[in-house]
């Protein structure tokens, strides 16, 4: 049989492994989480409700059972001493010959030195006991003792109805309310007697015959407040803590909500800021100090956007302008001599083209320097000493150039960058000096200074500030083949700055550069 093609044959695995999926997920219940709306747990507000409700049940489950147990322990204790106390008023009742009270209560086993047992019938206090009760043959669990000690007797059917029977009947002071015959006590208090005259005998048990004995006295320890107060217990927690769940839950709900909506705010703006708008600034929210801090952060990310796209903008505007002129000076040197070849002095239009592409090759460098930011941080950990690597750059422009420093003046900074500054600073002040430029390096605790001066012209006062701008040149008369792109003063700026240092111009042609010591 021919096998189907193999775009059929892809389908149908497809098709298989959608179906395994849909019925994986039906077994799991998955499909039915999702339209319950679980997915929105990704949320860190659901996230936030769900977790604290979660803690709630946790920490209120826990608190509660060890709540329960607590107090399932103190009404326990309260028992077995209200019980002990009652064993204790009977025996010593016994010892003195004198009816106590709680013979008129019925419920707990005397058992005698030969084993038989009864429980002694109610009766008035201080009257003497008539009618002689029924003794019943010694069973297992009830004997003579000859210690005061607690004891769990596992009580056999009979004896556990007739106990029953009388707990139901007897309502006594010291076990509450009766307890159910379907839940005999199976913890009893054991007390002993000395041993009584034959007189406090028949006065305590109504036997007409029982010879001097002790008396063994099991008293039940009751449970029936103990369980009334544990099942209070489980009734409060059974409807506490559904309603604690989610009371907490939406609490956590609302509170997150209200804690997130400034971060809200911050995206609703930042799908504002667009590229026409990198100006504008998320909100910095002033009650809460992460989401402020995420706010401050984003704003300086968008600094740093912003700077980097002006420059972006700036390189791109500088470079269709600056570049122009240059690129049709240089083809219109190329293109007249093509047109007369016999009258052209070839080795003057290679020269004047040479001369241009190596002016378009510095106004490039430039450029792309300005364009990649100076003011970006130099290697990390690099030093340099300013006052040598000046002294070795005045060295190769001549005697005209005078250094005077102080000693070894060290800064933060690559030599490349500091190099830059140095070379820029002294091609200035070579094009308006007359016959001499000074080079001063001085350093103090915490600045090093950097004085180049030139005996030119000098600076008028409203122009300081702004020659640093790009492309001024304040010699009109200057052309660019001779005078440079105006760029060489704004690269100076910008990598000081970057290195945390100050440049300006002062009195004359006098520039001052400051760096921090290294």
């Amino acid at each position: 049989m021919p096998r189907p093609p193999t775009r059929i044959r892809l389908s149908r695995i497809r098709l298989n492994r959608l179906r395994l999926s849909r019925f994986r997920q039906s077994r799991l219940g998955l499909g039915s989480l999702g339209r319950l709306g679980f997915g929105r747990l990704r949320s860190v507000r659901a996230r936030a409700a769900v977790a604290a409700a979660l803690a709630t049940l946790l920490v209120f489950g826990v608190g509660g059972w060890w709540l329960r147990d607590v107090i399932r322990d103190q009404w326990a204790d309260e028992a077995l001493k209200q019980a002990t106390r009652d064993t204790f008023t009977f025996t010593s009742a016994a010892e003195t010959g004198k009816r106590a009270d709680v013979l008129h209560h019925a419920g707990f086993i005397v058992v005698l030195e030969n084993g038989q047992w009864f429980i002694p019938m109610g009766s008035s206090p201080g009257e003497q006991v008539v009618e002689p009760p029924e003794l019943l043959p010694p069973a297992e669990g009830l004997h003579p003792d000859t210690r005061w000690h607690t004891r769990a007797i596992p009580m056999p059917e009979a004896l556990s109805g007739f106990v029953s029977a009388y707990l139901v009947n007897g309502d006594v002071d010291g076990l509450g309310e009766a307890t159910s015959p379907t839940k005999p006590t199976h913890t009893f208090v054991v007390g002993v007697t000395d041993v009584l005259p034959a007189s406090h005998v028949r006065t305590f048990t109504g036997l007409k015959d029982a010879p001097a004995q002790r008396l063994t006295v099991y008293w039940p320890v009751p449970t029936e407040r103990t369980e009334t107060a544990v099942a209070t217990i489980d009734r409060f927690f059974m409807w506490a803590l559904p309603v604690a769940v989610v009371f907490v839950g939406v609490v956590a709900w609302v509170v997150t909500g209200r804690a997130l909506r400034p971060v809200d705010a911050i995206r609703a703006k930042m799908n504002e800021i667009g590229a026409r708008a990198t100006d504008q600034r998320v909100p910095v929210p002033a009650g809460s100090i992460e989401i402020a801090r995420l706010a401050r952060a984003t704003n300086e990310t968008l600094d740093r956007l912003e700077h980097a796209l002006v420059r972006q903008r700036r390189f791109v505007a500088d470079a269709s302008h600056e570049l122009r002129s240059p690129l049709a000076g240089l083809r219109s040197a190329l293109e007249i001599p093509l047109v007369h070849p016999d009258e052209a002095n070839w080795q003057t239009v290679v020269s004047t083209a040479l001369a241009d592409t190596i002016r378009l090759q510095t106004l490039t460098d430039d450029l792309l320097l300005l364009a990649s930011d100076a003011r970006g941080p130099s290697e990390a950990g690099e030093r340099t000493d300013l006052a040598d690597l000046v002294e070795e750059l005045a060295a190769e422009r001549g005697p005209t150039f005078t250094v005077t420093t102080t000693g070894p003046a060290i800064v933060a900074g690559s030599e490349v960058r500091l190099g830059r500054i140095i070379r820029n600073l002294f091609d200035n002040a070579a094009r308006y000096a007359r016959t001499e430029v000074v080079a001063t390096v001085t350093t103090d605790a915490q600045t090093v200074t950097l004085t180049v001066t030139d005996d030119g012209p000098g600076i008028p006062g409203p122009d300081r500030e702004r020659i640093f701008d790009r492309f001024v040149r304040l010699d009109a008369a200057r052309a660019r083949a001779t005078g440079g792109a105006g760029l060489g003063l704004t690269i100076v700026r910008e990598i000081v700055e970057g290195l945390g240092g100050t440049v300006h111009a002062a009195e004359g042609s006098r520039f001052v550069v400051r760096l921090p010591a290294a």
